[in-house]
């Protein structure tokens, strides 16, 4: 009897293990699948593209909800403090990343502010400095947040532009502009300090450019691409082999990539890296980065300057400025591919042999070639219509200049007269148009395909100070040109 039931109490065991294993198998399968579906469910929104609504005490409405108010008297929303606002954004932005059913690879634990700072009230440019615990530190998500990892801890610094739409019924609704490392806003402030502010010129936003946030970064000595400013992805290409911008190793000289969602290009080499020679190189991508080819161009390595365009998914040209001698010239070649980038023809070279400042190309035909001024110039700026096989100077109608050329004459005049004797003073005559203006600036074309060409006044300026450029325009892809104005040039 005893042993009858000792075997009924195993056999009971057994079913009851079984059963208890079943339970827990099942449950496993219920998880993960409420798991699945929830994460399905989740929204991530990219920072770009998360915004928030609050009120007049600074709380965050959830989406649907509304604040009480007259509606025949709507009120203004009274309470724009942008250090509190971008703070609040930012909070309600990372609670995204510890909501309970996120992807391990995107969790956050822990979070915390170290300081907000307003950079710029104009533009509602805040510097938000923090730092998170990602659960997943090898996580590819993290890599575009340009943060610096420390023992555990992701320690971060955005510059974010907010737009602060005023609702009108005591709620205001904030939204990203733009989003960018301190170190790019930082070579930002500087580049614009160096160059002049042409002004009236308005950049396309992302509501009328779907490749707004498509962009590079060097990071870790790798170049990376996003499409959506938040998913980056390598570029098959050494860091070693790319041409920087003057005084950084991280910004990429304008003009040598192009970066859309239907094709990316980069062009490299032209040099010797680590004892060995790379010829100039296009790596391009036909699926946002997914797949990448490459095609040397040219044995090539001295080259200085890399322009590249794709017209279309066929038709492109590279330019490839090398060989400066004295720091005054320089050769060039024009490479134009009408399959894609699979293979490129020599088709020209440019049509000076002064230093290139810039290369424009409206069209497959149609390009500019702006080089750098050199006294005696009756311009420094080209234009090809058959593709960079033949050139012509861009001869801009001169324009009559105000009492003050001869005001600035007169005063250049005294000053040598003092320093050479009386007749210097009287024998030189008022200034004219092309004396004052003559340097080209490498034309801007925008969304609309109007060309805008700006005339500075060089290294000699003297005219109204040397504050103004004049401004010319083309809607014909340069045919003609009308005379816009003078603009004042900010230093």
């Amino acid at each position: 009897m005893n042993q009858m039931s000792k075997k009924f109490q195993a056999k009971m065991l057994t079913y009851i293990s079984l059963v208890v294993f079943c339970l827990m198998v099942v449950g496993i399968f219920v998880y993960s699948y409420v798991s699945r579906y929830h994460r399905e469910q989740l929204d991530l929104k990219s920072r770009y593209t998360f915004s928030i609504c609050v009120d007049n005490e600074w709380n965050v409405l959830k989406e649907g909800e509304t604040v009480a108010f007259d509606g025949e008297n709507p009120a203004s929303f009274a309470n724009p403090d942008m250090k509190i606002l971008a703070q609040l954004w930012l909070d309600e932005y990372i609670a995204q990343y510890r909501q309970r059913y996120v992807p391990y690879s995107k969790q956050i634990k822990k979070f915390g502010v170290d300081s907000v700072r307003i950079l710029d009230m104009d533009s509602n440019t805040v510097l938000l400095s923090f730092w998170i615990m990602p659960k997943d530190t090898e996580s590819d998500h993290l890599s575009s947040w340009d943060g610096i990892l420390d023992n555990g801890k992701l320690k971060c610094e955005w510059v974010v532009s907010f737009y602060l739409n005023n609702n009108y019924d005591n709620t205001a609704s904030l939204y990203v502009t733009s989003v960018m490392s301190s170190e790019d806003y930082g070579l930002k402030q500087y580049y614009a300090k160096q160059n002049v502010d042409w002004g009236g010129d308005t950049e396309v936003t992302s509501n009328t450019n779907k490749d707004q946030l498509a962009n590079y970064t060097v990071r870790d000595n790798s170049l990376l691409v996003t499409y959506d400013g938040e998913r980056y992805v390598p570029v098959p290409v050494s860091y070693s082999y790319l041409l920087y911008e003057e005084n950084s190793s991280t910004v990429l000289k304008p003009g040598s990539y192009m970066i859309t969602t239907e094709k990316t290009a980069f062009v490299y080499g032209g040099k010797t890296a680590n004892n060995t020679k790379i010829p100039v190189t296009v790596v391009y991508s036909d699926d946002k980065g997914e797949n990448w080819t490459t095609c040397e161009l040219d044995n090539i390595y001295n080259a200085d300057y890399y322009y590249v365009k794709f017209f279309d998914a066929n038709n492109g040209v590279v330019v490839c400025g090398y060989g400066k001698s004295n720091d005054t010239n320089e050769s060039s070649r024009i490479y134009k591919t009408s399959n894609g980038g699979e293979s490129w023809d020599i088709v020209g070279s440019g049509p000076a042999t002064n230093i290139i400042k810039g290369v424009v190309f409206v069209t497959a035909d149609i390009g500019f070639f702006c080089y750098d001024y050199v006294e005696g110039m009756d311009s420094n700026l080209y234009k090809t219509e058959d593709g960079g096989k033949t050139f012509a100077k861009v001869l801009l109608e001169a324009q009559e200049l105000d009492s003050s050329a001869a005001n600035s004459q007169n005063q250049e005049n005294a000053t040598r007269g003092e320093q050479g004797g009386k007749d210097n003073a009287d024998t030189s005559e008022p200034l004219k148009w092309n004396d004052v203006y003559k340097e080209a600036i490498t034309p801007v074309v925008d969304s609309n395909g109007v060309i805008t060409i700006y005339l500075t006044q060089g290294k000699t300026a003297v005219y109204n100070d040397g504050k103004t450029a004049a401004k010319y325009q083309s809607s014909d892809n340069g045919t003609t040109w009308k005379y816009i104005g003078q603009v004042e040039i900010k230093e």
